[in-house]
């Protein structure tokens, strides 16, 4: 065991002394809230034979605060593949694979682009309105590395225009309008630091997004929509003091304030239904302007962060899934960021995306351009569902805007799970109708209802009543039909007849009405059976016409109706005009 652990200890010596690094130049733009680091390294392989793999180290500070590194071969488009090894002498290292072997004597250059967050120290650490904000950034004038260096050069930027308090001398150095220059320096042995402190003036507002909750909900039925709860912090010089609106709209410095006045949020080009709004409600100080291959929201808070300021919002916007959800059968495959652009130099502490997938989805795989954490999966039920969505949650910490890749997710779906929904949602409403419909029907009371029993029997006696004017007036119908005969007949038995009809149906139906009227008065009241009454009296002035009316027939010599006919007539219209206005009144 001993032997082999001597083994793998040589090899990595072997390793690292198989290098030996050139040239470095490494550049360091500090003139917002991230460090962006860009070193270019010229490595010779002086080792034994072809080497496919070097080794890049960074200090300890650069790496508890590391949010994203990248490599790649300088004036070459591809990205190499890098690792993460175990630190030595409290320098972290980086494996960076060159994919094609060096030969021995031969020389590769690469270029390694950090990016660090939250290492710029305001000081002071409290400022007034007024005053500009000061920081301090430390690190080294020697570039941290495994390897003897022949040349190296560090290049600090800072803000342009900002003043430069401090800078610490490592010879040779100088200090310029906007940069500090270290170096050049030859022979360098490794594992070699040289701590320096620059103290310059930057402006840029330090707001930092605590949390960024991402989701985003996907549906089959053709839109997928997009949601993001983002809470903002100004961690840079505290605000010392009260603040005053009219000394900060006559400021001069007007966006060189350390302040975060307004920003620019970029959505994909396809985005629509936008909003923006906080707990107050929408906030109409945005706007949207439509880009060529993207959608930017211009939006100022509700008033401008200081150090030490909060606050928070909601944003969201719907795709059409054409664009970002793709099928091959029942395989389907999610395509979208982790994370929208927020603003420019944007700092993530801690990324939350949560995917609402389709309800009976299997076979879920999630893709990701770098490692996040994938928590363990929720249930959400939504309308329409019976156990819930299944919904994804990824989360990863320290995020910038290098972090907005693109990343994927693959599920399948049958397609006749998509037809439920609709199916649930006609089923439901033909049951609930259903329901409606045999509950307006029935009588489901289990004991009657004196009153309710009362006006029943008392609608039906008025049917009878009407039946039984009805059948009066038909006894009316049938002496003008048969004394209209006998101006053709000249039968006067036949006459005398019908009369006798007209006057026995008259008397029965009375009679009926009689009864009735006396079975309202129980049920509905005196008021209601006085009312009734009237139908025993609305066709007097009818009935006591009668004989006028048949000897005017038996004089008549045509056979269209007379003056006294006529007038007839015109009375049993009226008298039955009335016995309706007498029903309508009970």
């Amino acid at each position: 065991m001993r032997l082999l652990f001597a083994i793998a200890l040589l090899g990595a010596v072997f390793a690292e002394d198989a290098w030996k690094a050139a040239n470095v130049d490494r550049t360091i733009d500090a003139t917002s809230q991230i460090v962006k680091v860009s070193t270019l390294y010229s490595f010779e392989n002086v080792g034994n034979g072809p080497q496919s793999k070097v080794l890049i180290a960074l200090s300890k500070e650069e790496s508890a605060t590391l949010s994203f590194i990248s490599a790649g071969i300088d004036g070459s488009k591809g990205k190499l593949k890098i690792s993460e090894k175990p630190a030595e002498k409290d320098l972290a290292v980086y494996e960076v694979d060159l994919r094609t072997p060096v030969a021995k004597g031969a020389k590769v250059t690469i270029r390694i682009n950090l990016r660090i967050t939250q290492v710029l120290e305001p000081l002071p650490s409290k400022i007034q309105q007024s005053d500009s904000q000061f920081v301090v950034l430390h690190t080294s004038a020697y570039v941290p590395s495994l390897y003897e260096t022949v040349t190296q050069k560090t290049t600090i930027r800072t803000t342009q225009g900002g003043k430069l308090l401090s800078a610490t001398t490592v010879s040779p150095s100088k200090q310029e309008t906007e940069r500090v220059i270290y170096g050049p320096y030859v022979n360098i042995p490794a594992f070699e630091t040289k701590p320096v402190k620059v103290h310059y003036e930057n402006n840029s507002p330090f707001v930092i997004a605590t949390i960024v909750e991402r989701f985003i909900e996907v549906s089959h039925w053709g839109n997928i929509a997009v949601e993001e709860y983002i809470e903002l912090v100004h961690k840079g010089a505290e605000l010392d003091g009260p603040f005053s609106r009219i000394d900060y709209q006559m400021d001069r410095r007007g966006r060189r304030q350390p302040a975060l006045q307004q920003f620019t949020t970029v959505l994909p080009a396809q985005a629509k239904d936008i909003y923006y709004r906080d707990e107050i409600g929408n906030i109409s100080t945005s706007a949207v302007r439509i880009r060529a291959d993207s959608v930017d929201v211009e939006i100022r808070p509700r008033f401008p962060l200081f150090g030490g300021w909060k606050t928070s919002y909601v944003i969201g916007y719907n795709l059409p899934s054409e664009e970002y959800l793709y099928s091959k059968g029942n395989q389907y495959a999610l395509k979208t960021k982790l994370f929208d652009h927020v603003f420019n130099d944007i700092v993530v502490e801690k990324l939350r995306t949560k995917v609402l997938l389709p309800e009976h989805v299997k076979r879920v795989k999630v893709a990701t351009p770098y490692a996040v954490d994938r928590r363990p999966e929720e249930l959400k039920p939504t309308y329409l569902d019976t156990t819930g969505r299944l919904v994804l949650v990824l989360e990863k910490e320290n995020i910038v805007p290098d972090h907005s890749q693109f990343f994927t997710v693959t599920y399948e779906f049958e397609f006749v799970d998509m037809l439920r929904e609709p199916l649930l949602a006609s089923a439901f409403f033909f049951s609930l109708f259903f329901v409606i419909i045999v509950y307006s029907r029935f009588d489901f009371t289990i004991s009657s209802d004196p009153a309710k029993d009362a006006e029943e029997r008392s609608q039906i006696i008025l049917g009878n009543l009407a039946k039984s004017v009805d059948s009066k007036q038909s006894a009316y119908e049938d002496l003008i039909e048969a004394s209209q005969q006998y101006k053709s007949t000249k039968n006067d038995a036949d006459l005398q007849e019908a009369k006798k009809t007209f006057i026995a149906a008259r008397n029965q139906e009375n009679s009926t009405l009689t009864d009735k009227i006396a079975t309202l008065k129980t049920d509905s009241g005196a008021s209601a059976a006085e009312k009734a009454s009237e139908l025993l009296k609305y066709d007097k002035t009818v009935f006591d016409a009668v004989d006028n009316y048949l000897k005017a027939v038996e004089k008549s010599t045509t056979k269209t109706a007379g003056t006294e006919e006529q007038q007839f007539l015109n009375k049993v219209k009226d008298a039955r005009n009335r016995a309706d206005s007498v029903l309508a009144s009970i």
